[in-house]
């Protein structure tokens, strides 16, 4: 069974242009908006989108707006009331509570950054609704499988609790992991990839704290001669996650792994190329939190031009990058051993 084509896949590496369009998008939408998204600063860029969403319901569109109960926490206040004369709808995913601190909510956040107009375009990719300048990747897309995406925003709207009758097309080129069932499926996918990648595997991503099982499928890959190479920030937003990365670049290194750090900006994008058949883009990270708890959505990429929009991307970030070499376990002595002992055993908060 084929899987069904985009009809148009745009690609996005910096937030003007990426929002430019999004603006574009909202004052043409015609029918509905849902919008969803970890973080929603009502910074310059983020009272643009909100000036964009009144707007758009005062123009008769139905406007529904989630954003996470963690990622926006100090801003949610500000939202609601920035929203409470207008009819622009507004939920939080679960908020935080110093009276209702269950494990498995507070753990669980939503992560997806989507914006699906009138069922037929949705933005997506790694951009927060904010003005902070990171090197971001986003795509818009047009197709049949924006139907999976509305059924995920319903699913979360209602706080329903998803079930294996979701309306996911096999095979799909959306990765949504709603259920446990889901995110099998694509770890599954990710590690096969790797496992058949005959010339290449290239990775940008913002937070590499990766399971056993990805990350023996990495070093195996570059053990074999494939031409693994692996994108990552010189400078996260969380310090503790450069330390918490840092403890595997000697298994990649050993492995034949290529390793490069970003340095212009923070790197904050999430994308992948195999060979020259498979391209993904999304907001999932490489990490126990991203594949283990957080919603996620990432989209396949198919158009030919798109593989060689982020393979020259990917080549312009390397030159603003410095590769890793070699790696000293023992490096800032017995103080900063002991900070990555004890941090590499927090990975699953990470």
């Amino acid at each position: 069974m084929s899987r069904e084509s985009w009809s148009e896949e745009s690609l996005f590496f910096d937030k003007e242009t990426y929002f430019r369009a999004l603006f574009d998008g909202l004052a043409s939408a015609k029918r509905t908006i849902e919008m969803e998204t970890y973080i929603f600063e009502p910074d310059p860029t983020g009272l643009r989108v909100l000036d964009a969403l009144r707007a758009a319901a005062g123009r008769g569109v139905k406007v529904r707006l989630v954003v996470d109960g963690v990622g926006s926490w100090f801003w949610i206040g500000i939202l609601r009331d920035a929203l409470r004369d207008s009819k622009v709808e507004f939920r939080v995913y679960h908020p935080v509570s110093l009276f209702r601190l269950a494990f498995v909510r507070l753990n669980r956040r939503l992560h997806r950054k989507v914006c699906i107009l009138d069922g037929k375009t949705v933005f997506m990719g790694s951009f927060n609704v904010t003005h902070r300048h990171h090197r971001d990747t986003g795509v818009r897309l047009s197709g049949p499988g924006i139907r999976e995406l509305e059924e995920a925003f319903r699913i979360l709207w209602e706080g329903r609790f998803p079930t294996r009758k979701l309306p996911l097309r096999e095979p799909s080129r959306i990765r949504l992991n709603l259920t446990r069932r889901l995110r099998v499926r694509w770890n599954r996918e990710l590690v096969r990839k790797i496992h058949e990648a005959k010339q290449r595997v290239w990775i940008t991503n913002a937070y590499f704290v990766p399971p056993w099982f990805l990350l023996r499928a990495l070093c195996s890959a570059g053990l074999r001669g494939v031409d693994v190479r692996l994108l990552l920030p010189a400078e996260p937003d969380y310090r503790f996650m450069k330390w918490i990365s840092e403890t595997y670049y000697g298994y990649l290194l050993l492995s034949g792994v290529r390793v490069y750090e970003y340095r212009t900006r923070f790197l904050h994008a999430k994308s992948m190329l195999v060979d020259q058949g498979y391209a993904i883009v999304g907001s999932t990270n490489l990490n126990h939190r991203s594949l283990m708890h957080d919603l996620e959505v990432d989209a396949e990429m198919e158009h030919p031009a798109s593989f060689r929009t982020l393979e020259d991307q990917f080549q312009t970030d390397l030159k603003d990058s410095v590769e890793i070499r070699e790696f000293d376990p023992g490096k800032g002595g017995w103080g900063m051993r002991f900070i990555r002992w004890l941090v590499i055993r927090l990975r699953y908060w990470a």
